[in-house]
């Protein structure tokens, strides 16, 4: 009985990874084969292991973001090289993940468009996430028909994943003046920490100015009293502070400008880059009331 037990163990964990992978590999469209569209390279799974083999050293990146696995495919129409596009399919694992990825990619200005929670297009690129999952599509050419067919396929994909609502944290960073497409979020070594964990920024155009809010996402009061701590340190011993107490600093740093921080529950969020100080304590007012007390 021991050793069918054991068997069976084997057996339902190779049957949940090959459920896994199938699962993933089946939210990628199939090529229509009516227009002549085919799989130019066969779908092809990447796990933790070996995903460097496919993007080399921007897999350090999607680990940060707590990479899970992914799936990628090719795709032709005959043997047309002028329309063919590429499909990578990441689990990231969670929606912050997904969120954080998807947005190391978007800039301000971006073509942002209603594909998933939200979908950055371009000429050769589509880029979206939804849920744990983020999704990028490479055009081979410049073609607007190829162009459209992605854009196709793209709203196919989004239908099919699972549905979830953004990640609750970016809901944290309020909307009014927020400059669209700035919002990211960073998980290793945010605003030059280590010790930090990961945290969210996004830019505002407050008062005719232009600066920079964050959040730094610690998770307990006591945590984000020693974090802040430290970040008072790190200030003193690269910059110049201006005033501090034991819950909120400003200080001038070189490149950053002038930054104002504070803790705020169990969260550390300031700003940074203004002109002047009430513009910073208007944003700040923004963050604390979207916090919540």
């Amino acid at each position: 009985m021991r050793f069918l037990s054991c068997a069976a163990v084997v057996l339902i964990s190779a049957c949940s990874a090959f459920s896994s992978e199938g699962a993933l590999q089946r939210y990628l469209p199939p090529p229509d084969s009516s227009r002549g569209w085919r799989f130019d390279i066969e779908p092809t799974s990447y796990s933790t292991d070996n995903l460097f083999e496919y993007i080399n050293g921007e897999a350090e990146l999607y680990h940060d973001y707590g990479f899970v696995d992914m799936v990628t495919a090719a795709y032709i129409r005959g043997e047309d090289f002028s329309f063919t596009y590429t499909i990578d399919l990441y689990d990231m694992g969670t929606p912050l993940n997904s969120f954080g990825i998807y947005s190391s990619y978007r800039n301000p200005g971006a073509n942002l468009v209603e594909i998933g929670a939200e979908a950055s297009v371009s000429e050769l690129n589509i880029r979206f996430y939804q849920g744990r999952f983020f999704v990028q599509m490479n055009a081979g050419s410049l073609t607007p028909e190829l162009h459209q067919i992605m854009v196709e396929q793209a709203q196919w994909m989004a239908a099919h994943l699972p549905s979830s609502p953004p990640p609750l944290e970016i809901g944290y960073m309020p909307i009014e003046e927020q400059i669209k497409g700035s919002l990211k979020y960073i998980t290793k070594g945010f605003l030059g920490q280590s010790a930090f964990p990961g945290g969210l920024q996004a830019l505002y155009a407050v008062d005719g100015d232009t600066l920079q809010a964050f959040l730094v996402l610690t998770q307990t009061a006591a945590e984000a009293e020693k974090s802040f701590h430290l970040y008072c340190n790190h200030l003193q011993t690269r910059g110049k502070v201006l005033t501090m107490t034991s819950s909120e600093v400003e200080a001038e740093m070189p490149y950053q400008g002038r930054i104002a921080a504070l803790r705020h529950l169990h969260w550390i969020t300031g700003c940074m880059g203004y002109k002047e100080r009430k513009t910073a304590d208007r944003l700040l007012q923004h963050l604390l009331t979207t916090l919540g007390e």
